[in-house]
């Protein structure tokens, strides 16, 4: 029978005498075991943030899904691993005291295994089993190698280890300068920009138009964007890009589409960064707004599709993207997954659920659903619209010498539907889907009109162009799809355009016609004055100005063929064309909107007389000229 460490240390120090220099190293000594227990927490944390981001580098399938990491998960993960590792040696450092028993190599072998598991079990390439044996065996060795050691062992884990504790925070402060400098330099670097108005770009991730009250939808779930729509031009019928965020987000930066920047699906992250060769090295309207003295930055509540480490942070100076609350800088780590795993997400009458909220900590069990989650992996915490508001207003703050380009991101029309837990919820949420989402759509609605409302009460939102818009819709049942990303019907490309800058361009006007939302970027030179080539045309502003629909060129949005689908949809893959196998090309013009599968065939749908588009109308005579007019214009 195999003795255990606990058994093995007590004979030891009790039937034989101790070798000279080894005798009693940390009998009621109580720093001692918190030196070592930071020691290996720091050591142990350094490593598994080394691997999360090696392994997010290889952005290969056949790693484990981990969440998406960012430079700042290098003091996360000590940091997460001392709150771990430092009561262990508390507590056996007051056992110590109280017994007068030497304790190290049961210290050693608990904190040799937590970080042998810690780096076997990150890789995501073992079993639980194996990574827990393993874990034991390496915890074995180590505990032989202080037997022998043991004086050189404990020298070197007490006397550095204030010294990587030191290093953590250096590297907490260093990584906080690196950033205010490099911002404070590059703002200071931008020439004169003169009566230039601020730029306001709002993309509520996955709003489909049909369900603001602007739009027509019969529950009055956007009082504030309704306002905002009545101060100037709402475009009826504005198409995304894609039906999911990151090539739609890739298109509102370049006004591109998505086979021209190629960000059709994610890529492997390059070692050094993306530099310039993200999205086909493509001018971005954040490049072309700095060029023109403009601050720029980016504030995302997608904490995966919308960020720099998927490459689309050329462009902005600021970018906050990785969200370093508490509750999900734990959660990335590996023994926060564990502990979100097993804790956060239990019913609301759990004993941890009343904890929790009891602590103030009710933001931790609210779950962001991007990323890992759906293929088996550790939700996020959310990012909710009040804190994107909080960074958004800190940011414009900081200067006012300046005109700014602030890019937003809310998130809580994603799914999971509806607002945080202590939102109230509308009178009309009875649970189903739909109300929850429209839930969702309120929420944002009342914090959207928050932000307006405190740029508007100091001053600054009378010269400011606001453009509020969606990167795709959602599928609520239609066509028996849940979710987006899979198809391209018209529920999942028709999104909201509104564009307000009273007193420079018309109020109360909507415009019939349909329109890409990739000409944002056109508009937005077009709208301060500055005429740029860089980005294709043309401009929105003249459908207001010229009234220039007959010549208007028909919306495209493309779906590159992807496995990246959650929910029920995958299990239509025969019943409906879908992206799953193969790749999607849409056309929208004045009455048409054609759906190409390069697999399963084409279909067309009348979408003025069938907006739920029920009826294909591929084997129509209608419907096939319509078809080949279609294709010809495209050279298809």
């Amino acid at each position: 029978m195999t003795n255990s460490p606990v058994a093995e240390q007590q004979r030891s120090s009790t039937a034989s005498p101790a070798a000279p220099g080894t005798q009693n190293l940390i009998p009621n000594s109580f720093t001692t075991p918190l030196l070592i227990a930071i020691w290996f927490a720091v050591v142990a944390g350094y490593v598994e943030a080394a691997e999360l981001i090696f392994f997010q580098h290889l952005n290969s399938p056949a790693w484990a899904r981990v969440m998406h990491v960012g430079k700042p998960i290098l003091w996360i993960s000590p940091l997460v691993d001392l709150c771990l590792f430092l009561p262990i040696g508390l507590l056996l450092a007051g056992v110590s005291r109280l017994t007068a028993r030497p304790v190290l190599r049961v210290l050693v072998f608990l904190l040799g295994f937590l970080t042998a598991y810690d780096w076997l079990a990150v890789t995501g390439r073992l079993d639980e089993r194996a990574s827990v044996l393993l874990g034991l065996g390496l915890a074995t060795v180590l505990l032989r190698w202080t037997r022998k050691h043991e004086p050189f062992a404990v020298r070197i884990w007490t006397r550095s280890a204030s010294w990587l504790l030191v290093s953590v925070v250096l590297l907490i402060t260093g990584m906080k300068a690196e950033t205010w400098v490099h911002e404070e330099y590059a703002t200071a670097e931008l020439p004169a920009a003169t009566n230039s108005p601020n730029i306001l770009v709002i993309v509520l991730d996955t709003l489909r138009a049909d369900h603001l009250a602007c739009y027509g939808y019969h529950r009055a779930t956007s009082p504030e964007i309704d306002r905002l729509a009545q101060e100037g031009v709402l475009f009826e019928n504005a198409i995304a890009p894609s039906s999911w965020s990151l090539p739609s987000h890739a298109s509102l930066l370049t006004g591109q589409p998505v086979h021209e920047h190629g960000w059709g699906a994610t890529k492997p992250i390059p070692w050094l960064g993306w530099r310039h060769s993200a999205l086909n090295g493509l001018p971005t309207i954040g490049e072309a707004l700095q060029q023109r003295g403009y601050r720029t930055a980016a504030i995302s509540a997608n904490s995966v599709y919308f960020t720099r480490s998927v490459g689309l942070g050329r462009g902005f100076i600021h970018f906050e993207d990785y969200f370093e609350n508490a509750g999900d800088g734990l959660v990335r780590t590996l023994y926060g997954s564990k502990f979100s795993h097993r804790y956060m997400h239990r019913s609301p009458k759990s004993a941890f659920t009343r904890g929790f909220r009891a602590l103030g900590l009710a933001s931790w069990l609210d779950e962001d659903t991007e990323g890992s989650g759906p293929f088996g992996g550790t939700f996020g915490v959310r990012k909710r619209a009040d804190e994107v508001n909080r960074e958004t207003l800190r940011w414009i703050e900081r200067d006012s010498k300046h005109p700014f380009f602030a890019f937003l991101n809310y998130f809580d029309v994603h799914f999971a539907y509806g607002g945080p837990e202590d939102y109230p919820d509308p009178a009309w949420d009875h649970g189903a889907p739909i109300d929850e989402y429209d839930a969702g759509v309120s929420y944002e609605d009342h914090f959207v009109g928050q932000l307006l409302h405190q740029l508007d009460s100091s001053g600054i939102l009378k010269d400011t162009i606001v453009i509020l818009t969606s990167d795709h819709g959602e599928s609520l049942g239609e066509h028996g799809l849940n979710y987006h990303g899979a198809a391209l019907y018209w529920e999942l490309i028709h999104v909201p355009l509104i564009i307000s800058f009273p007193g420079h361009i018309p109020e109360k006007l909507r415009i019939e016609h349909p329109v890409s939302n990739a000409a944002i970027p056109k508009t937005i030179m077009d709208l301060i004055g500055k005429t740029a080539d860089i980005f294709p045309g043309p401009s929105l502003a003249q459908l207001w100005e010229h009234s220039a629909s007959q010549s208007w060129p028909d919306s495209v949005s493309e779906l590159p063929q992807t496995a990246n689908l959650v929910g029920i949809d995958p299990a239509l893959k025969d019943k409906e064309p879908l992206s799953l196998d193969g790749n999607m090309w849409s056309a929208v013009t004045s009455r048409w909107q054609l759906i190409e599968h390069d697999k399963r065939g084409d279909q067309i749908y009348d979408w003025q007389a069938d907006p739920h588009e029920l009826k294909n109308m591929i084997n129509t005579p209608d419907g096939a000229a319509a078809r080949a007019e279609i294709l010809r214009q495209f050279g298809r």
